[in-house]
């Protein structure tokens, strides 16, 4: 590729064809493909690339402490698990229908796992997640006020699809606590 077209291509924003802009080349030649089957092959790479990265923003964007796929949870270690209303979950239906779902039960039974396996579909599913823990989330909200970005710090909770909060109920909330949580509750339900 010479660097007139790298620098268009650039300009234009087309990583995924300057990535694979070479090696196309070469497959067109050797199968003798049209120029309209060449073209296709590029925007095909263009959109999977497109795809990839958008995931991997939002991955980051959710902040998953750690990566936990339902491919990697031990149902026979929790055999009271509904293994087939998990994986119905992982269709993330609840979240186009904005239903809430809580896991409850004792520490160590792969409450967290479960979670974050089932916020990973919903972030291949397009969906914008964050996860949080209880006492991160009510403490950043707590010293928010100091600074006068309470509202901001709300928004960031609540204009997700899917928020996951984990640890609840593992430490005492003060009454300011228990207002912010609330008030995360109310404008999580308030939308449309």
């Amino acid at each position: 590729m010479n660097d007139l077209l790298l620098g268009k291509l650039k300009d234009l924003k087309l990583s995924g064809v300057i990535k694979s802009f070479d090696l196309r080349v070469e497959e067109a030649i050797k199968n003798n493909f049209s120029y309209q089957e060449f073209f296709e092959i590029l925007i095909n790479d263009e959109v999977s690339n497109r795809r990839i990265n958008s995931n991997q923003k939002r991955i980051s964007k959710a902040r998953f402490p750690w990566h936990k796929t339902l491919e990697e949870y031990n149902f026979s270690y929790q055999p009271s698990i509904n293994k087939r209303f998990i994986y119905n979950l992982a269709t993330c239906e609840f979240v186009r229908k904005k239903e809430n779902v809580a896991f409850i039960g004792p520490p160590g039974t792969g409450k967290t796992h479960l979670a974050i396996a089932i916020g990973l579909k919903a972030v291949a599913l397009g969906y914008r997640v964050l996860f949080t823990t209880a006492n991160e989330m009510l403490e950043e909200l707590y010293i928010s006020r100091a600074d006068n970005s309470y509202q901001q710090k709300l928004k960031n909770y609540v204009n997700v699809d899917l928020l996951i909060i984990d640890e609840l109920g593992l430490r005492k909330f003060n009454q300011s606590n228990v207002d912010d949580f609330y008030e995360i509750i109310r404008l999580l339900n308030k939308r449309d």
